[in-house]
């Protein structure tokens, strides 16, 4: 049988994802300010949990458990899911058989950061281009292509302005490159980054420029900033900027029937 859990002391639930390495900036935040929908097999003592927000979902406990199965019956086509170990994704492919998508992802330490490396790359803006922290006049004028996360995560530009922050370059007044948290945060962060695709605004730096800034305003705030590359482009910029020891990994989803 599986529950929702709605009591307000999520301690247990939350155990649960201290052996869970991968996306903890998301998850963790999430349970810890109430915006997160979370399933149990018990409400006195989970050993699983699935956690939903939006079109995202993890998976931990014991796979084992009868309850374990019913949590995988419950994800639907095409949300994004994360597991905690091998045993998970095993039992994710049984169940999903053909219908089973992958995503392959690196992520990347941000132990190695250094901020003076950072102040360089933020400095080398071309001429003609400037770079500067996120208002909320430039949050509601954002393109839907640069700020698809904000309504998904924040609710609005003004909960963004309030619990998010985001750097950018514009040119001639428009925003041509941006960097921001990916969803709220507390102490960790993912980056969402975006560029024009004109060529005018390709190779001249401005998505390591930008970037650079909002890491450096992390780095002084004492907040990690974590980067999951989704492509080869994505995984040299971090490079560049000073992750290390990308590691690979695998989010699934459901294909429709």
């Amino acid at each position: 049988m599986i529950l929702e859990w709605t009591i307000s002391d999520k301690t247990l639930v939350r155990s649960l994802f201290d052996t869970f390495d991968k996306a903890k900036a998301l998850i963790l935040p999430a349970i810890d300010q109430d915006r997160c929908e979370l399933w149990v097999d018990s409400l006195d003592s989970p050993s699983v949990v699935l956690w939903e927000l939006k079109n995202l979902c993890a998976l931990t406990g014991d796979c084992t458990s009868p309850a374990a199965q019913e949590l995988i019956n419950k994800i639907e086509p095409m949300q994004a899911l994360i597991v905690s170990s091998k045993d998970w994704v095993d039992l994710v492919r049984n169940s999903w058989g053909t219908r089973l998508g992958i995503q392959e992802r690196t992520r990347l330490c941000p132990d190695s950061l250094d901020i003076n490396h950072l102040r360089k790359l933020m400095s080398l803006v071309p001429d003609d281009f400037t770079l500067e922290r996120m208002d909320l006049d430039t949050v509601r004028s954002l393109d839907k292509r640069i700020a698809m996360h904000i309504p998904l995560f924040y609710g609005d530009s003004d909960a963004f302005h309030n619990n998010g922050v985001g750097f950018c370059i514009k040119h001639e007044g428009k925003v041509v490159s941006s960097a921001s948290s990916f969803a709220p945060f507390i102490d960790a962060f993912e980056i969402e980054v975006y560029t024009e695709k004109n060529p005018i605004y390709r190779r001249k730096g401005l998505a390591t420029a930008v970037c650079a800034a909002l890491m450096v305003y992390a780095l002084e705030h004492n907040i990690i900033p974590h980067w999951d590359a989704a492509n080869e482009e994505s995984l040299a910029l971090a490079l560049k900027l000073g992750y290390t020891d990308p590691e690979p990994w695998q989010i699934f989803f459901l294909k429709p029937e």
